[in-house]
């Protein structure tokens, strides 16, 4: 098992080490012909000598910790270089920094978990009005609190929203949010539309913001994201076999209007999210994530978390567009990518 500043990586090594040669491919640069696992080792290609293009691989790194070697662990048996996985990822993306950028790289791509034993999260967004019934129990925003964001602004008709889905998801209006930085201070004051990010049960877990005057976006720090919308889904019982999966709240939001079911992961995708959308009781999955490098990323992702679990397919969004730029005709005429 892979490690990052003591906390375990909770992913297959070799899906690691895959998603690391795509991104590189992504970002042309041809890397790691071949893997191969080998005893406690997983055999490559070796990044550093022959322009990285060595025919045969005598490469490795350390899959399981020994008394002189971590796991993790790179080695070339023919030219001698060896490293931690984060200074290799630095590497490899031309960066010489100790292997700060593959440990940023890793905790981005990758769900790991505190190694000590942990209790319950509580998210804790300094909001006296949040409901707790226990010391270790979650924390969530009352409706007192949603109430006071309860109205409409000409911003969610811009972005395409109407009534009915703006009502079903609680879209609501904050005039005044108050954006601090890690001391506390307020750094600036926001008008935001608030999308409540719920739990299965309804729970509201924290209030997601986007900005009405400028492209941003806010989530309150350390908190697991859930798949969005996924109580809306199961509260109006439906029952599609498909399911449009999107990146962002507005871009399902859209797809609900256009009259298909949608959720957002908030960002590219968590271990968390993968297992909710793989409880789900739908065949098929379509991702609609942006026309861009990370949402390819995405969703190749999202494949590899669902492979004998769902079909997953994809929109082929026009480049420079997002679903919440297309109009209806445009997203009813999608092509899709089996």
């Amino acid at each position: 098992m892979f490690h990052v500043g003591g906390a375990p990586i909770l992913t297959d090594e070799l899906e690691v080490l895959q998603e690391l040669k795509a991104q590189l491919a992504m970002n042309g640069v041809q890397l790691f012909a071949t893997f191969k696992r080998s005893g406690n080792n997983i055999q490559f290609n070796c990044p550093v000598h022959n322009n990285g293009l060595e025919r045969k691989p005598s490469c490795g790194i350390s899959l399981h910790n020994t008394e002189k070697t971590p796991a993790g662990t790179v080695h070339c048996f023919t030219c001698g270089y060896t490293a931690t996985l984060e200074e290799m990822v630095s590497h490899c993306f031309g960066r010489n920094d100790d292997g700060q950028f593959g440990k940023d790289w890793l905790i981005k791509n990758f769900l790991i978990l505190s190694v000590e034993s942990r209790k319950d999260i509580i998210l804790d967004f300094g909001r006296d009005s949040g409901r707790k019934t226990s010391e270790n129990d979650v924390s969530y925003i009352s409706d007192e609190e949603l109430d006071s964001y309860r109205y409409y602004h000409p911003y969610m008709y811009e972005r395409k929203l109407n009534d009915d889905i703006i009502e079903m998801f609680d879209v609501g209006y904050d005039k005044n949010f108050k954006l601090k930085d890690k001391f506390g201070k307020v750094k600036s004051t926001l008008r935001c539309l608030t999308f409540p990010v719920r739990d299965i049960d309804g729970n509201t877990l924290f209030i997601a913001r986007r900005s009405v005057d400028i492209k941003f976006f806010h989530y309150p720090e350390g908190i697991d994201k859930p798949v969005y919308g996924l109580y809306e889904l199961g509260r109006h019982n439906h029952e599609a076999t498909e399911l449009i999966v999107c990146e962002s709240i507005l871009n399902a939001l859209v797809c609900w209007v256009y009259g298909r079911p949608a959720v957002a992961l908030l960002g590219l995708g968590t271990q968390l999210q993968y297992e909710q959308l793989a409880r789900l009781g739908c065949r098929k999955l379509i991702a609609g994530f942006d026309p861009d490098e990370a949402g390819a990323r995405a969703t190749m992702r999202l494949r590899r978390a669902m492979q004998g679990r769902k079909l997953v397919t994809e929109y082929q969004i026009p480049e420079g567009k997002d679903i919440n730029d297309l109009g209806k005709e445009e997203f009813e005429n999608l092509s899709e990518i089996f």
